[in-house]
């Protein structure tokens, strides 16, 4: 490798404070200042680094790679062993354009979804595999796991002399023959119109008016419905609190009218079809496409406005286009690198193997064939010790869980679903809103809604343990964790865990990556387990 230095120090400059102070402050002192810009480059057989010093910086940023540090990092990354401090992102999907996040010991770079986010910075740690295969000169300790800042630069979080640099930069030549992975953003937006409307929209048209055969039968049919999940992209947390729901119809005259109301958000899909079918009948699909297309949906809660979209605008599906998965997620399209759906199936086998709730917890089957509805099975805990069910308790626009069950020690807030599909994206956009819900009124100092649910439990005859109030607001002080409960949907009641190829929904496995990633990081544990079918 040849080095060379190139040392510039600009004009004196007069600093701002001498105009800042009064005179008869800083009098006749001398406020001159001059600043040094270092720039040392290390050309090596294919690249050529540089360490900058002062105002360097300025000067090369025309030049320099953009995603140099992270491209070095996508080369040694160990996703279930780096730990992450902090994070800096670019949101695709949702409403935030840029977030910046901090984590707690032992967040994982497995742990945080990359989904819908553009990784711009990260600070971490790196596992100690990699410390010691490549940066093990600069270690103290045998224990020790090397710190580092990657983004358009590769730091490491040491102070180092010349030898070292030396060192840490024929390590740089070393790694950047290495492979790289495209761990930390492997996900293609779709923004070819032409395509999406000819191509992908034509598509979920047909899904949709196909499904219109199930209208009716939907409980025997459910393995031939069109799986997807219905939620409002604006707001999701209004959509889920909301209590009453208009569904609206375009005029001859160009205006609404509202033709249903209904009070479960789960009755808007069939209801919206079967308008569709009432006033077309199920063979012209032109008329249902742009029936479907028109319709709209308002959200009120306590006779209030609270946010309202289009009927299409709240679907989120998967299909596969030309043998690529395809995603539909809050109105945007992504295709998904084959490599980014082996990380889901990676991703989702380490939570659901690592954090795994006890089988005495949920301890009852769930049969289809004798049990038709999740109310159905959460209820069969009503009559039990230390269960009670929540389940169709709602305070203040809140579903807290379905079942609670507890032990001296532990809390635990139990979600449940069945089978390991779409719908689990539902499941999880549940549990983040309780938990966040939850955290808030913890933090009161009356625990009103705690309140709250415990009247409508006593209304309802649903059992309560013999609690009374203060005991029922008692078991939140005990260490809370969530429990997030699903079964297989497959012929065969196959283990999720063991058999990832075998269920094919990637917003299933993205739902649950994103909800235990974020679960963990700001609010509870999530645990998770599979109810059995017998």
């Amino acid at each position: 490798m040849t080095y060379y230095l190139y040392l510039y120090n600009s004009d004196e400059i007069v600093s701002n404070w001498k105009e800042f102070l009064p005179k008869d402050l800083s009098g006749d002192e001398i406020f001159k200042e001059q600043k040094l810009s270092l720039i040392l480059f290390i050309e090596s057989e294919f690249d050529l680094f540089c360490v900058i010093g002062g105002n360097a910086y300025q000067i090369i940023l025309p030049f320099i790679d953009q995603s140099f540090g992270l491209n070095i990092y996508s080369r040694i990354i160990k996703p279930r062993e780096d730990e992450i401090a902090s994070i800096k992102s670019r949101g695709i999907t949702g409403s935030r354009a840029g977030l910046s996040e901090q984590f707690r010991d032992n967040y994982r770079i497995i742990d945080y979804i990359k989904f819908g986010k553009v990784t711009q910075e990260i600070h971490l740690k790196l596992s100690k595999e990699v410390s010691d295969l490549h940066f093990k000169f600069l270690k103290k300790k045998s224990t020790d796991r090397i710190q580092i800042y990657v983004s358009k630069a590769f730091k490491v979080k040491k102070n180092v002399d010349f030898e070292k640099l030396h060192s840490i930069i024929k390590e740089l030549v070393v790694i950047s023959e290495i492979a790289p992975t495209d761990y930390l953003d492997s996900y293609k937006e779709i923004t070819d119109k032409a395509f999406i409307d000819n191509v992908l929209h034509q598509k979920l048209i047909t899904k949709l008016f196909d499904d219109t055969e199930n209208l009716g039968r939907r409980k025997s049919n459910a393995h031939k419905s069109f799986q997807h999940d219905f939620c409002d992209p604006n707001n999701i947390e209004k959509f889920y609190e909301a209590d009453e729901f208009r569904l609206k119809e375009k005029t001859d005259k160009g205006g609404y009218t509202v033709f249903k109301i209904v009070y479960d958000r789960n009755e808007i899909y069939d209801a919206v079809l079967s308008r569709a079918v009432e006033l077309f009948g199920v063979n012209d699909r032109f008329k249902f496409m742009n029936f479907v297309r028109s319709a709209r949906i308002a959200s009120y809660q306590d006779g209030k406005l609270s946010v309202g979209s289009g009927f299409l605008f709240h679907i989120s599906t998967e299909f596969s286009v030309n043998g690529t998965p395809t995603f539909l997620v809050d109105t945007k399209w992504y295709q998904l690198q084959d490599s980014f759906v082996e990380d889901l199936k990676t991703s989702s086998e380490h939570i659901l193997k690592t954090y795994n709730a006890e089988s005495y917890i949920l301890h009852e089957p769930w049969d289809k064939n004798l049990i038709s509805r999740e109310s159905e099975y959460n209820f069969l805990y009503n009559s039990k010790p230390n269960y009670i069910v929540i389940d169709t308790i709602i305070a203040d626009g809140l579903e807290l869980c379905d079942i609670m069950y507890y032990d001296k020690k532990e809390l635990y807030l139990i979600h449940v679903k069945y089978g390991f599909q779409s719908k689990i994206r539902e499941l999880t956009n549940q549990i983040t809103i309780s938990a966040r819900r939850l955290r808030e009124t913890l933090g009161t100092k009356d625990k009103l809604i705690l309140e709250k649910i415990y009247n409508q439990l006593i209304e309802k005859k649903h059992n309560v343990d013999n609690l009374s109030l203060e005991e029922f607001k008692n078991l939140f002080n005990k260490r809370i964790s969530y429990i997030l409960a699903f079964t297989s949907h497959l012929s065969n009641d196959l283990v999720v865990a063991e058999n990832i190829d075998k269920f094919n929904s990637n917003i299933a496995r993205y739902s649950l990556i994103q909800c235990s990633g974020e679960m963990r990081a700001y609010y509870y544990d999530l645990q998770n387990y599979q109810i059995p079918r017998k």
